[in-house]
């Protein structure tokens, strides 16, 4: 947790490698099994890594989340996967 949680405030804040910020904007994601949270809007909610893992376009753990905001973050990663 303590390497994670960092990790996934990057990668909510910044376009790095990845359009990481771009894929959560608009979007409330919150940690279930640590401290973080992040952003205003539908609530998607999982654990860390698979937030840290989703913000970085990996679709395949969007099936770990949960709340009304991880269509949205599907939609976006589907689009930017095309």
């Amino acid at each position: 947790m303590d390497a994670l949680t960092p990790v996934a405030e990057f990668f909510a804040s910044r376009d790095f490698t990845v359009a990481s910020r771009t894929h959560v904007a608009g979007l409330h994601l919150r940690a279930d099994d640590g401290p973080f949270t992040t952003g205003t809007g539908p609530l998607s909610a999982g654990s860390t890594l698979a937030l840290v893992m989703t913000t970085a376009g990996r679709a395949s753990y969007l099936d770990q989340l949960d709340g009304p905001g991880v269509a949205k973050l599907r939609s976006r990663l589907q689009e930017a996967a095309a």
